[in-house]
């Protein structure tokens, strides 16, 4: 019968008005949990109709960084769907909990990734050795399961800086996986936990190791900085750069959040003094939306805000003249700092 009522108040408030949306959503009978899901889920449906409409009308190309962000929001888009299904069945199925969670994580490891693909396009586009650092181009004809090998290789001349984020995150990721299983081992329920210490412990060494690649990523951003400073001979850099530095306090904050998860018991969705007798309780999704959802949410939407600012950079096409090196070698200034990330031939 609740939900009869909702689609009630949907015929009579059909207008578009984000608040009526919000009226409609507080009539619906949900929880808070239930409500702060759906919240967002329909935030990032709006993220992800962007992005469609922008691919269909041939304003960006598959094969572009904006793919990544397209995956993430797909990704955040079935962990707010999850979360959603988790606040209306309620704590009893544990699986459920444990695929949000699960999904939360995908969504930090991605926008983590998504954060230096975006950095590193950046330098190849603007910087003047067309080039980056982090992963230097491969020469033209280049194979495609050759680079693909290459942006996970350790060792050997072809190695890359970004190999070793790459592997990183990915083992980050496994933990995190591995330990959601352990938790629910065949449980069915709250009163079946199993291997809870161990899968604690998992949960907050992924997130740790996130949480490291995050603080990396404010270095590479502050360096990129540094070198559009020098190179445009100018105390500005280039607007993208300031847009992917604001994003990066959000990363950081749902790092934090992400340790403070497992471990702390007003954070821990396992703590059983955090539920009341309709679910969650209100400061416990206020304190995981405000430090966890909404800071991807809102780094998802800087990272997209990219593209009016890099719409005049340099095209491909107009340094498809650059020679790259068959190895990665580092140049660096009399004080130390990388000065263009690679040596020509």
């Amino acid at each position: 019968m609740g939900w009869f009522r909702s689609y009630r108040v949907l015929d009579t408030y059909k207008s578009s008005s984000p608040f009526h949306v919000i009226k409609l959503i507080t009539t619906m009978g949900l929880n808070t949990e239930a409500r702060a899901a759906l919240v967002f889920l329909i935030l990032y449906a709006i993220l992800f109709f962007i992005l469609d409409f922008a691919y269909l009308t041939r304003r960006l190309r598959l094969r572009s960084r904006y793919t990544v962000i397209l995956f993430h929001v797909t990704v955040r888009l079935a962990s707010q769907a999850t979360g959603l299904a988790f606040g209306v069945v309620g704590y009893n199925n544990i699986k459920l909990l444990v695929a949000y969670f699960i999904l939360g994580a995908e969504g930090y490891f991605t926008l983590v990734l998504c954060a230096y693909r975006f950095l590193i396009s950046w330098q190849v586009h603007n910087l003047a050795c067309h080039n980056s650092w982090l992963e230097p181009l491969h020469a033209p004809g280049t194979p495609t399961y050759r680079k693909f090998l290459d942006s996970f290789k350790l060792f050997g001349p072809r190695r890359r800086p970004m190999a070793v984020i790459h592997n990183l995150l990915i083992v980050a990721n496994t933990i995190i996986i591995v330990g959601g299983s352990l938790i629910t081992g065949g449980a069915q329920n709250s009163t079946q936990f199993k291997n809870l210490p161990q899968a604690k412990g998992m949960r907050t060494a992924g997130q740790a190791i996130f949480l490291s690649m995050s603080i990396f990523l404010l270095y590479c951003i502050y360096d990129t900085i540094q070198q559009s400073k020098q190179e445009r001979k100018s105390y500005n850099a280039h607007p993208t750069l300031y847009i992917l530095l604001a994003a990066w306090p959000c990363l950081f904050i749902r790092g934090v959040y992400g340790i403070l998860a497992p471990t702390v018991p007003i954070f821990n969705y396992f703590d059983f003094s955090n539920y009341g007798p309709n679910g969650l309780i209100d400061g416990f999704v206020i304190s995981e939306y405000i430090m966890g959802t909404s800071m991807e949410w809102t780094a998802c939407l800087l990272l997209m805000v990219t593209y009016i600012t890099s719409r005049n950079d340099p095209k491909k096409a107009d340094f498809a003249d650059v020679q790259y090196p068959d190895e990665l070698t580092v140049e660096k200034d009399e004080s130390g700092r990388v000065e263009s990330g690679i040596r020509r031939k």
